[in-house]
């Protein structure tokens, strides 16, 4: 029964991979596109649109082939976390600043007053919005399976749940 629920998964893992990959390709054309047609156009300002369209394909490649990394075994965070928890401290501070700069930004009288402009700095506060909540997710989230036929998984899944437990409470 093991033996056939891991090949399976194994089955399961290799599809997922496989359309990450096609997706990687997808958002590759993409890339290209935005970067010929930003070529073509005069105007700076849709230039830069279609650059931070373009920048947001890029990041669903990254995005794509860190899923595939964690897929084939890479591991994550194991020695980094502690570096990565040291940092966070400046992040949260700057993504405050940047949070409340837009906020006020959206409070002026000619961003307020033209859609576009607001949408944009709207976008640029969402942004600064998800990039500290990842970076809290990546701080605090196991990037492993835990694999239920593994005793020692039980083990290590309650002292990943009493440190947790005794961070909060000290």
């Amino acid at each position: 029964m093991y033996k056939i629920i891991k090949e399976r998964e194994e089955g399961a893992r290799q599809e997922v991979i496989e359309l990450l990959r096609k997706q990687m390709a997808v958002e590759g054309e993409l890339v290209g596109l935005y970067e010929k047609t930003a070529g073509e156009i005069n105007s700076t300002a849709v230039r830069h649109l279609l650059h931070m369209i373009q920048l947001d394909s890029r990041k669903h490649i990254d995005i794509c082939q860190t899923v595939i990394e964690v897929l084939q075994g890479e591991e994550v965070l194991k020695q980094e976390k502690e570096e990565l928890l040291e940092g966070l401290l400046r992040h949260v501070e700057l993504e405050k600043e940047s949070i409340e700069r837009a906020n006020k930004i959206l409070k002026n009288v000619w961003i307020r007053e033209t859609k576009g402009l607001s949408d944009l700095i709207k976008k640029l506060r969402n942004d600064e919005r998800e990039h500290h909540k990842a970076l809290q997710k990546l701080a605090g989230r196991p990037f492993f399976r835990e694999d239920p036929f593994e005793f020692g998984m039980f083990i290590d899944k309650e002292a990943r749940r009493e440190s947790r437990i005794g961070r909060r409470e000290g």
